[in-house]
């Protein structure tokens, strides 16, 4: 009785200590159950993670029309015949230089482009597909062209930028800008880029895997260690009994049938079989007991 009360009392004390040491270590149990969930899982993942990226790499090369840029420069400053005239052209393009892109994307100046070269497009689509950019302290002008067809890219991009430099002459009243950089044939689409999107899938893939095993692995109530029944039950496990598992052997085993005979069994399939008839032991002359 005394060392029933010792045990009972060692086991609160033990509870208690759990109970007081915090959350700390329930996470820490978590972090290396989790971690271990995903290293058994780890081929899992990969496949997951290489079935996102064959997919994503056969979308963009059959299922998505990609799409070609050509880009134009313009310097916006003529070359005066003097440094005076240089440094007031400077001055003028500083302060007129974001005008320029709403002059070049007008309605006026599209639709003519439209027009001329007879595209598929109306102005509003056509919009879209024209970027014009400053560049910070720069007096320069990037005109860019997105579509279908990069020859088509190429000559939209020209047809545009020489028509806006003269409408902006003629608008604004300043010097022609000067286009230094013509306008040429893609050789790669800029839209979508097939290596990027199946990078981007294949750790999209990882991550779905990865996170779907975890859900899983927190969801599951199930015991499987002493820590399990300590943690969630509060109780002290005292003792842990193994089962070793394994393939029985086959074998004879002596059996008693009377006190006598013998019998014999396979292990491996479970079942034992006997003689239809008993055995039987001879006695004082040949004497047969049954």
């Amino acid at each position: 009785m005394e060392n029933q009360y010792q045990t009972e009392a060692a086991a609160v004390k033990h509870n208690n200590a759990a109970v007081g040491s915090g959350i700390d270590e329930s996470q820490e149990i978590d972090l290396l159950l989790l971690f271990n969930a995903l290293r058994r899982h780890i081929l899992i993942i990969i496949a997951v993670a290489l079935v996102f990226a064959l997919g994503a790499g056969i979308v963009v090369q059959f299922f998505i029309t990609p799409l070609y840029t050509s880009t134009t420069s313009t310097y916006l400053v003529a070359t005066g015949s003097s440094s005076l005239l240089e440094l007031a052209d400077l001055n003028i393009a500083n302060n007129i230089a974001p005008d320029y892109s709403d002059v070049i994307k007008s309605r006026t100046i599209l639709e003519h482009v439209i027009e001329t070269m007879q595209l598929p497009y109306k102005y509003e689509e056509f919009y879209e597909n024209i970027s014009v950019v400053n560049p910070a302290d720069t007096h320069i002008i990037k005109i860019t062209v997105t579509d279908a067809d990069p020859y088509r890219a190429k000559e939209i991009a020209n047809e545009l930028t020489f028509y806006a430099v003269d409408r902006i002459a003629d608008i604004m009243g300043t010097k022609d800008p000067y286009v230094y950089d013509e306008a040429v044939v893609a050789k790669r689409p800029s839209y979508p880029s097939l290596t990027k999107t199946v990078v981007i899938a294949f750790v999209l893939g990882a991550v779905l895997a990865a996170g779907v095993i975890v859900f899983i692995t927190v969801m599951d109530t199930t015991v499987k260690t002493a820590e399990d029944i300590e943690n969630r039950c509060g109780m002290v496990t005292l003792t842990k009994v193994y089962y070793e598992g394994g393939k029985k052997k086959k074998g004879y085993g002596y059996g008693g049938y009377g006190g006598y005979g013998y019998g014999y069994g396979y292990g491996s399939d479970g079942q034992k079989k006997q003689s239809d008839k008993p055995h039987t032991h001879k006695k004082n002359g040949g004497a047969e007991n049954k």
